[in-house]
């Protein structure tokens, strides 16, 4: 195995041939072609170079193909799109293509297309893109006037783009290259050019400066796949590597014989730089030319004969060719301890002892006594060196030799580290199989993770495959279902499928993943033209939030029926929730904005209201108030009319009334509140009838007292009452009385007290505590002394204890009518014969009463 093998520096590098293409048939495909490879072993997608001379051959019309590692056709689409400026593969493995223009097309890996933006209008003003940068997540474009717009997003424009700070470079950037942010949803990026001047830029939204990068002018870049390395290659040969991670400190100087641009620089995993070059040669042909190197100066050449696309792995290099894929990489730790010439490490006499063992040699072992102590690590490196091949032929052996080790183990071992190499292996092995045709590696399947390989499974459509490692692994299964159920609608169109049909079928497979959502597939029900389909799904959705979002963009999108059904259905589901949120949402999206805005319309929202008042009574009072916090009293009210809801129309102008300041705009508003009570329903209940009549009445009241109290303020000003102006509007009639007393104007509060039929009693004690509230004794002692008090005097004495005046408060407590009450009161003067003789006269009427009782015989049993 070891035979192969080439040394770089100090450490072993490898090639091997992973497929034999099946798109051999076109030996220029990869020259005539734009090419992009994505990683993870993933798909390659092709496309017409207009810049490339085109061979008249087959269909003329030129298509966007896309192709597994093994050349195997995936799908085509036709290409009828000019301006292709670069091509590549988003982290969810959708093609993107940016044009000259500005305009960003994406597409699926069956080439159906996705989103179609703009990354900035302003880059058509200047004359468009001339250069582009592609990272994972988003895209960063040079326009002719040599501005840099990044727009850190594959889906939409808007807020994610901004314009970097002015380059100031007096010609065109030889390359351009994008650091990785921190985090995917980072907008924090910058990106690397290099000018034709020499100096090398680092610019982002706030600056551009130059960061020292000497022997210039660098015209290639290249980002390692931990996004902690940066290689550059300048036009005098030099070769420079940077950590991104320590504010671009060079690590590393090489020196190339070449001074031409090389077709690609990728990183071999993070070990190594992959140069490829197409070297003319005195017969007029092409050399392509493969170095791996980079480390120390030294470079390992492959010599091809055709056209390559290297596609940069986390654990090595992609090599696509017309005939052959390779892969090349470092040769692992654990593979070189076992399989290098010579080795008798622990591991390599581990796997010599199994070889023994396995031809029937009884002292197999005596190998495994040197390797004792060592033999718990051996163990570990066998299963690290299987991990790291592809052929069964070789991981399998490897993983027998650590079975074999771990029965003479004193200790025992973790199990699970062997299961889940044996599961990553498996895994892998399948996948390379045909028609799947991914050489993924077990180090690219660990870093991308089951959620994401089955992504790309379900994107391929191969739902069942990714069903069945997610289930073999425990994975969950939703994403798989989500991706196959939108994809069943989207198959069914044309077909004489029926909405029925297809809900079964879904449901069944939904139903062996509790609280799987149910929201996501609905809107490609939707998208499709089923709404029947799609409602029938929402009923199962389990979040009310995901069903009234759902609901409410199907409103939007689709015509005046549907639009109306889905609506209502978002709002009976919003009412049901009691989520304050989601009916905000309905009620917003019913009224087409903000309900207090002009140009909202309550009119379908009332619709909707009355046809089921009790359901969305809910609904209807968070309207209401949401109108009353923004003071829309009319539209309220017109709402309320619309509904038939005569008493809160009413209430509503009630709530007007105390909004308004002016007098005479409060009084009219009582007016018409008290007409809207007074339009009786013929078919409301005698209590609602009885309701609306009190609050008629007493509307009418309010008006009245205001009125009143209007005529008391401009009483107040013309004849200068005391420690005036007084404001009496908007007071009760309780306050509005004992304010007037307590100024000293009692024969006003009489007249007011008649004018508003106050009850007497009520009258007094409100009189009473207000005069002793203002000292006012004088008159509390004439009110007690000329008139008869329909309350009592107990209210009187106690005001004049409470001021000290005994004198006033004494020739009242005999008309008292409790003879206890009398002595409290004579005590709390302290005079306490008075006291005792009201006691005793108490104890006498007692006593009176008890005869009279025995003579009428009355109280006995």
């Amino acid at each position: 195995m070891s035979s192969d093998w080439q040394k770089l520096a100090d450490l072993w590098y490898r090639k091997r041939e992973v497929y034999t293409t099946n798109w051999s048939d076109d030996p220029e495909r990869l020259y005539v072609s734009v090419v992009a490879g994505a990683p993870y072993g993933g798909p390659v997608a092709t496309v017409r170079d207009e810049h490339v001379f085109q061979p008249v051959r087959g269909n003329l019309k030129p298509e966007l193909q896309t192709w597994t590692s093994a050349g195997r056709l995936i799908n085509s689409s036709p290409w009828a799109h000019t301006g292709l400026l670069i091509m590549g593969w988003s982290s969810q493995e959708e093609l993107v293509c940016v044009f000259e223009s500005g305009l960003i097309r994406t597409f699926t890996v069956m080439c159906e297309p996705l989103h179609v933006f703009t990354i900035d209008e302003r880059i058509k003003s200047e004359g468009g893109a001339i250069s582009a940068s592609l990272w994972p997540n988003g895209v960063a474009v040079l326009t002719r006037r040599f501005s840099l717009f990044v727009n850190a997003s594959l889906t939409r424009s808007g807020d994610a783009c901004f314009r970097c700070a002015d380059l100031k470079v007096p010609s065109a950037p030889l390359c351009l290259c994008v650091l990785p942010p921190a985090s995917d949803t980072s907008a924090d990026i910058q990106v690397i050019v290099g000018t034709a001047e020499g100096p090398v830029l680092l610019a982002d939204r706030h600056e551009a400066r130059d960061i020292g990068l000497t022997d210039g002018p660098f015209m290639a870049f290249s980002v390692s796949s931990s996004g902690k390395l940066l290689a550059c290659l300048s036009r005098k040969g030099v070769f420079k590597v940077l950590s991104i991670t320590d504010d671009l400190q060079v690590l590393d100087v090489a020196n190339l014989e070449c001074r031409k641009k090389p077709k690609q620089m990728v990183w071999c995993g993070d070990d190594c730089i992959a140069l490829y070059l197409a070297v003319p040669t005195p017969s007029n042909s092409v050399q392509h030319v493969l170095f791996v190197g980079g480390p120390q100066n030294d470079w390992i050449p492959y010599q091809y004969e055709n056209p390559l696309h290297l596609v940069s792995e986390c654990d090595g290099c992609r090599i696509l060719g017309t005939y052959k894929v390779e892969f090349v990489q470092r040769v692992p730790p654990s593979t070189e301890a076992i399989f290098s010439i010579g080795s008798f490490d622990p591991p390599a006499m581990l796997c010599y002892a199994l070889e023994r063992y396995a031809k029937g040699d009884v002292c197999a072992q005596e190998s495994l006594r040197p390797i004792k102590e060592d033999l718990s690590d051996a163990v570990a490196t066998c299963i690290d060196a299987a991990l790291c091949e592809h052929d069964p032929n070789t991981f399998k052996p490897l993983l027998d030799a650590a079975g074999f080790g771990r029965h003479f183990l004193t200790e025992p071992v973790d199990p699970d580290r062997n299961k889940d190499a044996c599961k990553n292996l498996r895994i892998c092995n399948d996948l390379r199989k045909a028609p799947i045709d991914i050489p993924m590696t077990v180090a690219q399947l660990e870093k991308l993770g089951i959620a994401g390989l089955a992504l790309r499974l379900a994107q391929r459509h191969q739902h069942l495959l990714a069903f069945r490692i997610c289930q073999w692994v425990g994975h969950p299964r939703n994403a798989v279902l989500f991706h196959w159920g939108r994809q069943k609608i989207r198959g069914a169109k044309g077909s004489p499928r029926t909405d029925e049909e297809l809900f079964e079928v879904i449901l069944a497979k939904f139903n062996d993943c509790p609280g799987i959502g149910y929201a996501e597939v609905a809107r490609v029900a939707a998208e499709m033209y089923r709404p029947h389909l799609a409602t029938m799904l929402l009923n199962h959705e389990p979040r009310s939030h995901a069903q009234v979002q759902v609901l409410l963009q199907l409103a939007r999108e689709g015509d005046q029926e549907n639009s109306e059904m889905m609506l209502r259905l978002a709002v009976e589901k919003a009412a049901q929730s009691w989520d304050p949120d989601l009916i905000h949402g309905a009620i917003s999206a019913a009224c087409g904005g903000d309900p207090c805005g002009r140009s909202a319309d309550i009119q379908a929202l009332a619709r909707l209201i009355k046809e089921r008042p009790q359901e969305l009574q809910v609904v209807s009072d968070v309207f209401v108030t949401a109108l009353l916090s923004g003071e829309q009293f009319d539209r309220a009210r017109m709402y309320y009319d619309q509904i038939d809801r005569g008493r809160q129309s009413a209430v509503v102008a009630v709530h007007e009334v105390f909004r308004r300041r002016e007098v005479e705009e409060r009084i009219k508003w009582l007016r018409r509140a008290k007409d809207f009570f007074g339009m009786n329903d013929a078919s409301a209940s005698e209590a609602e009838k009885l309701s609306l009549q009190f609050s008629a009445q007493a509307t009418a009241e309010e008006s009245e007292l205001l009125k009143a109290q209007a005529a008391l303020e401009e009483q107040a000003e013309t004849k200068r009452w005391l420690n005036g102006p007084h404001r009496f509007a908007g007071l009760s009639l309780t306050s509005t009385l004992v304010k007037l007393i307590e100024l000293g104007e009692v024969v006003e509060a009489d007249n007011l007290h008649t004018q508003m039929k106050v009850a007497d009693k009520r009258y007094w004690r409100m009189k009473v505590r207000a005069l002793s509230n203002a000292g006012n004794l004088s008159e509390l002692n004439m009110l007690a002394t000329h008139r008869s008090s329909p309350i009592g005097y107990e209210l009187f004495i106690e005001a004049f204890l409470k001021h000290g005046r005994n004198d006033l408060a004494i020739p009242f407590v005999t008309k008292v009518k409790s003879s206890d009450q009398q002595a409290i009161y004579y005590s709390r003067m302290g005079m306490e014969e008075e006291a005792q003789r009201a006691r005793m006269q108490g104890q006498e009427r007692t006593g009176a009463g008890r005869l009279l009782q025995n003579i009428l015989g009355v109280g006995r049993s």
